[in-house]
């Protein structure tokens, strides 16, 4: 028997999804962030894994292995240290039989560059990381937000979530060892 989440009236799923069963979704510009339970998108660090678990980077690998490229901003990739990815053998298989390259493209975004003459030159599976500035400036254009629940309090008042999710819906849930996930879908524009 399933479990209904009493607060969303969605049904939880156990466990993470799969990169086949992400890729079977609608291609789209999807936005992950990870958020601690008071709210917070860093840690007292100013970087995302001192409130991620190993649960949660499996997650994000498996994101990214179903990604055509990930879109980081300038600032994020500089704090957490981003270098172009590999994806694990286990992935591999998916990416083959989605015929994916190798491993998705690192894309490091600047506040000047224009999203449309960017996303022109990649595949239709994108995957946004980005800081507070990044995600709130393109706001307008993520047609589904990733969100990973974080079991850690932050306490320090740093950036926190403000992304407004009033043009979504959530349609999913997971629960896994460590981390819940929720999936929102874009149902309206502004």
């Amino acid at each position: 028997m399933r479990e209904i989440c009493h607060i969303c009236s969605v049904e939880l799923e156990p466990g993470l999804p799969t990169v086949d069963a992400l890729l079977k979704l609608p291609s789209r510009l999807a936005l992950s962030l990870v958020l601690s339970l008071d709210g917070q998108l860093v840690g007292p660090d100013h970087s995302s894994r001192s409130i991620s678990g190993a649960e949660d980077l499996h997650w994000l690998r498996t994101l990214r292995a179903s990604s055509d490229a990930v879109l980081v901003g300038a600032a994020t990739a500089a704090a957490e240290g981003y270098k172009p990815f590999s994806v694990g053998a286990e992935f591999a298989p998916a990416r083959r039989k989605y015929g994916l390259a190798v491993a998705p493209q690192l894309v490091v975004l600047h506040s000047s560059d224009d999203l449309a003459a960017v996303r022109a030159g990649l595949g239709p599976r994108l995957l946004l990381e980005a800081g507070i500035r990044l995600h709130t400036a393109l706001s307008q254009q993520v047609d589904r937000v990733w969100l990973s629940h974080s079991p850690t309090m932050t306490g320090d008042g740093g950036a926190t979530f403000d992304f407004d999710l009033r043009d979504f819906q959530l349609v999913e849930r997971h629960v896994g060892q460590e981390f819940a996930v929720s999936r929102f879908e874009r149902i309206n524009r502004r």
